[in-house]
């Protein structure tokens, strides 16, 4: 059975401050799986305005604007 990905550098949350659903997260962890370096700059700024993050551009952090544009369970 494949372990779940962990977050374990940059952004820190609670739980109950996730920024995306669990699908989200999941293509969060992607983004990190992918760039770890990238990941490790995320800052909270970076969440409230998807679009202009200096990440765009980047195929893993736009999967996950794109699901979180879209999904009205993710946090914004």
């Amino acid at each position: 059975m494949a372990r779940e990905p962990q977050i374990s550098t940059g952004p820190e949350w609670a739980d109950d401050a996730l920024p995306a659903c669990a699908v989200g997260m999941d293509l969060l962890r992607r983004f990190e799986a992918a760039r770890p370096n990238d990941y490790a700059f995320l800052q909270a700024q970076d969440f409230v305005d998807l679009v202009t993050s200096a990440f765009v551009g980047i195929p893993e952090w736009d999967a996950f604007i794109e699901h979180c544009e879209t999904c009205e369970d993710c946090k914004k």
